[in-house]
């Protein structure tokens, strides 16, 4: 949506500077603001992603119901548990786009059916070994009881955190970790 919005500004500051400035200066404002363009666009997807993996710990958190100091013993784990978690379904995501029109329109083909489910199951696996990875850690900063809750939370879907926030979630809200 941010995208498009300044893309209508780009085009309409370049029509306006086509009237107003030779043609040779334009092909260089041109350039310069389709850079500025490009910046702000790349930057409020960032923003954005950091803000999902933001809101998934602060939610975590806050259901755990944890004094500050476990809290703050948690939080740097979170975010590096929530980065190994990204790299570990990266190879489905990526594929699962590839073969994104043809799930939506029932075209997938039994080989590319084939493919996804062989790098689900090894994402899974990977996963798993994630999950097993951080498993000493949560247990070092929070009783093992809120561990197996921690499993719970971290892993609830944005449009249940969202809710948790009152904000209203979009159908565009992936519910995915980016």
């Amino acid at each position: 949506m941010c995208g498009i919005f300044l893309f209508c500004i780009f085009a309409a500051l370049n029509t306006i500077l086509i009237f107003l400035i030779k043609p040779n200066m334009m092909k260089r404002i041109s350039v310069i603001l389709l850079v500025a363009l490009l910046a702000m666009v790349s930057t409020s997807v960032v923003a954005t992603a950091q803000t999902k993996s933001a809101k998934r710990i602060a939610y975590t958190i806050k259901n755990l119901k944890l004094n500050d100091q476990q809290a703050k013993a948690l939080h740097p784990i979170l975010v590096k548990y929530l980065a190994d978690m990204k790299v570990a379904k990266k190879a489905y995501k990526d594929l699962e786009d590839k073969y994104k029109r043809d799930i939506e329109f029932g075209t997938l083909t039994d080989k590319a059916a084939a493919a996804l489910l062989a790098a689900k199951f090894e994402c899974d696996g990977k996963e798993l070994q994630v999950k097993k990875t951080y498993l000493p850690k949560f247990q070092a900063a929070i009783p093992a009881k809120k561990v197996y809750q921690l499993y719970d939370f971290i892993n609830d879907k944005m449009s249940k955190i969202d809710a948790a926030n009152g904000v209203k979630s979009s159908k565009g809200n992936s519910d995915e970790e980016e």
